[in-house]
């Protein structure tokens, strides 16, 4: 990989990723509610930051935020910019997370919005191999 197509693949994923992080949260606020009942949004948010069930959605977060901070730093070196994809696929392939990686899988067969939004992502990823 060199710095121009890791650009493209970081340019390219931004937006699925946030659209299937957002998915994400809205499953685990629907899960977590049909649980505890209804919670405002800044409640919720509490519960991500501070609930330990769900520390396992930090990967994807910090994937994120450095797919933002790389995009947006004009000194960024080639090797940050391919880093930064790097990661990505890391987290998708499980190499960067195991929890990620085994709840991930396990919210794909439960959820067709979120089946669907990975397969948004799935062939940059792909296309990243190649």
């Amino acid at each position: 990989m060199n710095e121009q197509s890791a650009i493209q693949f970081l340019s390219n994923v931004r937006k699925p990723l946030l659209t299937l992080h957002k998915a994400i949260l809205d499953h685990e606020r629907k899960e977590y509610e049909r649980e505890f009942g209804p919670v405002t949004p800044a409640a919720f948010l509490q519960v991500l930051i501070n609930g330990s069930g769900f520390r396992w959605l930090m990967p994807l977060s910090t994937v994120i935020a450095n797919v933002d901070e790389t995009l947006d730093a004009k000194d960024a070196s080639p090797e940050d910019r391919i880093g930064a994809a790097e990661g990505v696929a890391a987290l998708f392939s499980g190499e960067e997370s195991a929890e990620f990686y085994e709840r991930y899988q396990a919210l794909l067969q439960a959820s067709p919005e979120i089946l669907h939004l990975h397969g948004t992502v799935a062939p940059l990823l792909n296309a990243l191999k190649n």
